[in-house]
């Protein structure tokens, strides 16, 4: 037993050196193989994802739409799950390729992803794994930037301050409202779909908890001002602050690590990060809802 343990154990340290000198074009190989299965069940729920939103848009009672949209969240999650279970995979591969610029990648191209938001210590423990000439080359120094925007912008941490404009071209400050009020970010766009359809959810928790120290500030990633202009007032949000982000002044996007939108973020009145949520569904929507009443309706 004793030969059989010393031989798999240099059968292994022999396939990690072997590992270590494979080509770029060896690892892509490894790793369309690796992704089979979970590539095979993304296909599957994709298609049954389209499948179920074709049906919402042209169903008419509203019991049926409700049950489809439930059906819709619940595909989504087996979404993410399956995007989590790929992302493990991933960690695991990378730890096993540390001289690999095609290995950083792979776990590089998840980090803005909502499954990707919960293991920002598993991705530090990763890339630190890597050898230093993968960390110090030009890929490896996007994902060291990343990372730091990813840690400020994570549950539990200090949000980042900032000073900008608003619609009536007052400046505001994130640092107004500490010791005083709960904020809301909303990062979303007049273009963007989900986040429009979010607005009067959004309406209803600004109503019901403003008063008591709850503030919502809505940041949109626009192409135009007039079109920004033209959807607050169409969706009648004017009562809560409104930021335009021109493109080439997006320093909030990035200090929130915002990589799509709806993407929504929740402040204390400490200025901490206590929530945070990426893309929309009715599963977000109970959390935020959740989180508030466990606010304002304890204290």
């Amino acid at each position: 037993m004793k030969i059989l343990n010393f031989f798999f154990i240099a059968l292994l340290a022999l396939t990690n050196t072997f590992a270590f000198a494979q080509s770029d074009e060896e690892i892509e190989k490894m790793i369309v193989e690796l992704h089979k299965p979970t590539k095979k069940i993304q296909d599957s729920i994709v298609e049954l994802i389209t499948e179920n939103s074709s049906k919402i848009k042209i169903e008419k009672d509203t019991a049926v739409i409700q049950r489809l949209k439930l059906r819709y969240d619940t595909l989504v999650n087996a979404y993410d799950e399956n995007g989590i279970n790929e992302l493990q995979l991933d960690f695991v591969f990378a730890k096993k390729h540390p001289n690999s610029l095609v290995a950083l990648q792979l776990i590089k191209r998840h980090m803005g992803r909502f499954f990707g938001m919960n293991f920002y210590d598993t991705y530090v423990a990763v890339f630190q794994n890597f050898s230093p000439e993968i960390r110090n080359s030009e890929k490896g120094k996007e994902m060291e930037e990343k990372l730091k925007y990813f840690k400020q912008s994570k549950v539990g941490s200090i949000a980042p301050n900032f000073s900008l404009k608003d619609i009536d071209n007052k400046t505001i400050s994130l640092a107004d409202f500490k010791n005083k009020n709960y904020i809301l970010i909303d990062f979303w766009a007049s273009w963007c779909g989900p986040c429009r359809e979010e607005l009067p959810y959004i309406k209803e928790l600004y109503k019901k908890y403003h008063d008591q120290g709850f503030e919502i500030i809505s940041v949109a990633k626009d192409d135009k001002t007039d079109l920004w202009k033209e959807a607050i007032s169409k969706e009648k949000i004017q009562s809560w602050k409104h930021i335009f982000v021109p493109k080439d002044n997006a320093n909030i996007i990035n200090d929130y690590f915002v990589n799509g939108i709806p993407h929504k973020v929740l402040i204390d009145k400490n200025g901490v990060i206590i929530g945070k949520w990426k893309g929309s569904g009715e599963n977000n929507k109970h959390d935020l809802q959740q989180l508030l009443k466990s606010i304002f309706e304890a204290e």
